[in-house]
């Protein structure tokens, strides 16, 4: 996925669960997320805007103004929607199967799609007062 994405974009940080990884280049608040929802038999794939819900409202309204252009890019799957606890994401399920190397090489394909094509306008439309890179750890 690495070679996927482009070379001018931050590096990306990662942390992986027994059931999810989130990938995110910034703002970890706003990440991307792998996450295998075994119950419902899909892998929810994308954008997750869980940050304070005026951020949050704030960038979903940002990225449903911008609907078309994304449902170009990604394809008609794709979901824009408020989620639980005042979250927001941009998203689509994919429907669960072996988690072999084919299939999680067409997720990592999924969602190096997802950066190439949200990251640019989450840089752009994060809010000014919104904190984009992490602080370090002890200040």
């Amino acid at each position: 996925m690495k070679d996927d994405i482009p070379a001018d974009f931050s590096p990306l940080h990662a942390t992986a669960y027994s059931y999810m990884a989130q990938l995110w280049s910034g703002n970890k608040q706003l990440h991307y997320e792998a996450w295998i929802r075994d119950r419902l038999g899909v892998i929810e794939l994308g954008l997750h805007f869980e940050a304070d819900a005026l951020t949050n409202a704030r960038l979903l309204a940002a990225f449903r103004a911008r609907e078309r252009a994304i449902r170009r890019a990604l394809g008609a799957d794709v979901r824009i929607e408020r989620w639980d606890k005042g979250w927001a994401r941009v998203w689509e399920p994919i429907e669960l199967a072996p988690l072999d190397q084919a299939f999680l090489e067409r997720i990592a394909s999924r969602v190096a799609a997802y950066v190439r094509a949200l990251e640019s306008l989450l840089r752009v439309e994060v809010p000014s007062d919104v904190s984009w890179t992490e602080l370090k750890r002890g200040r």
